[in-house]
């Protein structure tokens, strides 16, 4: 997922937050989210097992 690609994000169906893709490990397995309303990006990781949507 390229840096600058907003996102939302969700986990167990309920939603976290939207916001923009600050940059990722290569294998995926972490991303850094800048949300929405927020001065620093926050991390997470793929056994946080939250679901990140592309939004067009």
């Amino acid at each position: 997922m390229p840096a600058g690609q907003p996102v939302r994000l969700s986990q167990d169906g309920r939603p976290i937050g939207s916001g923009v893709v600050d940059g990722t490990t290569p294998d995926g397995a972490i991303v850094w989210v800048v949300l929405d309303g927020w001065r620093e990006r926050r991390m997470f990781h793929r056994e946080d097992y939250v679901q990140v949507e592309i939004i067009a």
